[in-house]
């Protein structure tokens, strides 16, 4: 392969602006295929979170659990459609296998490799212009029930006894953690701050990543659709319509935008970054892999006496509050229905009913800028990051569930390794990608 290379990023949301960012830098011709405009889908309505400590797949006994309540009542933070269980079976089947100790021991290891670059990765983008601000330093993480709230103590301090993330301060009760974050409600009854978490405002980080790819020169192609890999490095596109928000970036076979004429547009190198919609593109072309598929989130603003002094991420209610510049985020549920693109009213409302417990002096009734987003989630929890199996010239980059700001900057990183040939590496050690094999 030549040393500058010909890239085409399918997808222009979070993985895709910060791999176009790291391979333009390297001095690669690099050129966006997206559906509607840079930084859709769930770029920016997510929780702005940075987490070492908590980069871990989802599937766990605990969320097992959750995931038979969900079938049953939409009143639980997690619901899955009836009518998308057929569609889901595969799914189900692997999310239960990695919940598995073993599988789960394996797949947060995995992960793990990960940890120790995610906040050196963030800054190496800050240094060239990305805009970081609007969160800060340490997560209260809350429970109320005393045996979770313990175990979850632990379970943190074990992954920073193995080098993952730092640290958590002592579990904090009563008087004394309403004295930490006195914008609780009063009927929170325990928590703990996790010191080197990080958060930002990813509407601003996402808008300088857009100001900084189109400084840089990227090839920006939008109302292009892709629909499946040519021959050699292509991608063979449908001129499309604007799609109804930014979650249906890909995703016109969802929701019916007339197609215009098909268009080839080729390159050296082929990333995939499509987050929800990855899978139908890579099976359009006969590329067998482990399935990514949309668990939709939902966030809104909330107007507030008292600003909380930190992000406060509650463990039993299942939701987040976040300061962002001089505003507050409200993120939370997963939801499987099939519909990445329409919200449902209900679950908002939920949302606010687990928020509620969590927060003083908030003005429900005012709540501003709701969102829904796709989140591309895998059984396993883990990304697709890695070339095709005998397809070298195409990589994909998908699938970081909930973890997309976490890993967005790191996943840039790769792929601009990848691209140049080399073996990966994090911080000077060499990254396993076995177990984010396309196909696995």
């Amino acid at each position: 392969m030549p040393q500058r290379q010909r890239v085409v990023i399918v997808g222009g949301g979070l993985i895709g602006l910060c791999s176009a960012l790291t391979l333009s830098a390297a001095g690669h011709r690099v050129t966006i295929i997206e559906r509607e405009h840079l930084g859709a889908g769930a770029a920016t309505g997510n929780a702005g979170e940075l987490t070492p400590q908590q980069v871990a797949p989802l599937a766990s006994p605990n969320t097992v659990r959750d995931i038979f309540a969900g079938l049953f009542t939409r009143s639980s933070y997690l619901s899955i459609a009836f009518s998308q269980l057929p569609r889901l079976a595969g799914f189900g089947i692997g999310f239960l296998r990695a919940a598995g100790g073993a599988r789960a021991a394996r797949g947060e290891a995995a992960l793990a490799q990960f940890a120790g670059e995610l906040l050196p990765a963030l800054h190496r983008f800050a240094a060239v212009g990305a805009d970081i601000s609007g969160g800060g330093s340490g997560y209260l993480m809350t429970c109320s029930d005393e045996n979770e709230l313990a175990a979850a103590h632990r379970r943190y301090t074990e992954r920073a006894a193995r080098g993952w993330g730092e640290a958590p301060e002592p579990v904090l009760r009563g008087d004394a953690l309403h004295a930490q974050e006195p914008s609780l409600d009063p009927r929170v009854s325990g928590g703990f701050l996790l010191p080197g978490e990080f958060s930002l405002d990813p509407v601003t980080f996402v808008a300088s990543l857009v100001g900084l790819v189109e400084a840089a020169g990227v090839e920006v192609r939008t109302g292009l659709t892709a629909r499946r890999l040519g021959a050699g490095a292509s991608v063979v596109c449908t001129e499309t319509g604007g799609a109804a928000d930014g979650a249906a970036t890909h995703g016109a076979a969802t929701h019916g935008a007339a197609d215009g004429a098909e268009t080839t547009i080729s390159g050296d190198r082929v990333v995939i970054a499509a987050g929800a919609w990855t899978t139908p593109i890579l099976r359009r072309s006969g590329i067998r892999s482990a399935p990514v598929v949309s668990g939709k989130g939902y966030s809104y603003t909330v107007p507030v006496e008292r600003m909380p002094r930190t992000l406060i991420h509650s463990m039993d209610r299942h939701c987040v509050v976040i300061p962002m510049h001089d505003r507050l985020r409200i993120v939370g549920m997963m939801e499987f229905d099939g519909r990445p693109e329409q919200p449902n009213r209900d679950r908002f409302d939920v949302l606010t009913r687990a928020a509620s417990g969590l927060l003083a002096g908030a003005d429900w009734a005012g709540r501003t800028d709701e969102w829904v987003g796709a989140r591309p989630m895998t059984a396993d929890g883990l990304p697709l990051l890695g070339p095709v199996e005998g397809r070298p010239e195409v990589i994909v980059a998908a699938g970081h569930n909930m973890h997309g700001l976490s890993l967005g900057p790191i996943t840039g990183e790769v792929v601009a390794q990848l691209v140049a040939g080399e073996r990966p590496a994090l911080g000077g050690r060499t990254l396993d990608l076995a177990p984010f094999a396309v196909r696995r």
